[in-house]
């Protein structure tokens, strides 16, 4: 099993009659990117969105982006039987960048899709088609609704770490999902990202808490959630539908009172990264 906590926001599994797979769900929801499809996006969100898209949570792309030089060698990722990489950056998933997770995360689907959430029996949602959840995803991080930050490695995505169902008012707070590619598991990518969402929304931008759902046979989530001190709440029978089953899971939190003086990464890390 990947380390991919439960929420894949976006991802949704097809369910007629049952849980078809993503290759179907490419079939059936997500058009050939051209056409009318292409057509209505560029319609709806105009190109300067598509090639230089517009400010996140009211502020600039570019603060919510950092860049690492030789990970490994400076102790934010473990090295592993693959070739490291000389640069990662982490930075909000907006545009075009769509288009390319897409591709990674079909290429991934064997690797993901036991972990996937899906749309129970007899559900009367409809999917999105490809170029509708782009839509929906910048204008949400427009407005504060969501954040979606791209680990990459050497300038290739290497997952998708999805902040969604964001409240502010009397509830500030979020829920994060995230999944890593199988190339770059096992190498601390998770921790880090998240670790870094923790500092960067709870420490900088002010939500008051973030929760992670994790299903209790993700022994690596599991692990990264007490690896980086996040507070265990409960245990959720029937939580979520997964893979076509309903999945019980395990809820941990982190909010602002319990983030680590200095921030997460400081913490766990022993340096910062902004």
């Amino acid at each position: 099993p990947g380390l991919v906590a439960a929420v894949c926001i976006g991802r949704i599994q097809c369910s007629r009659g049952g849980p078809r797979r993503r290759d179907e769900c490419a079939r059936w929801g997500y058009p050939a990117l051209h056409g009318f499809g292409l057509i209505g996006y560029l319609f709806g969100m105009g190109l300067r969105e598509l090639f230089a898209p517009a400010a996140v949570w009211g502020r600039d792309p570019s603060f919510f982006s950092v860049r690492i030089e030789d990970p490994v060698s400076e102790g934010f990722l473990r090295a592993s039987s693959s070739v490291p990489p000389e640069v990662m950056t982490i930075r909000p998933l907006l545009g075009r960048d769509h288009l390319r997770i897409d591709s990674v995360r079909r290429a991934n689907s064997a690797w993901l899709n036991p972990w996937d959430a899906t749309l129970p029996e007899g559900a009367v949602e409809e999917l999105p088609t490809l170029w509708e959840y782009m839509r929906r995803a910048d204008r949400d991080q427009r407005q504060g609704h969501s954040l979606i930050l791209m680990p990459e490695f050497d300038g290739e995505p290497v997952g998708q770490f999805t902040l969604s169902q964001v409240q502010w008012g009397a509830m500030s707070q979020g829920i994060l999902g995230y999944w890593v590619a199988q190339e770059a598991a096992h190498m601390g990518v998770a921790s880090l990202v998240v670790a870094y969402m923790m500092d960067l929304v709870i420490g900088e931008l002010g939500l008051h808490r973030i929760e992670v759902n994790v299903r209790p046979e993700n022994e690596r989530s599991l692990g990264l959630c007490r690896k980086l001190g996040l507070r265990e709440e409960g245990y959720r029978v029937r939580y979520m539908n997964i893979a076509g089953q309903w999945a019980d899971h395990v809820s941990f939190a982190m909010d602002a009172e319990s983030l680590p003086q200095g921030g997460m990464i400081a913490s766990v890390y022993g340096q910062s990264l902004r």
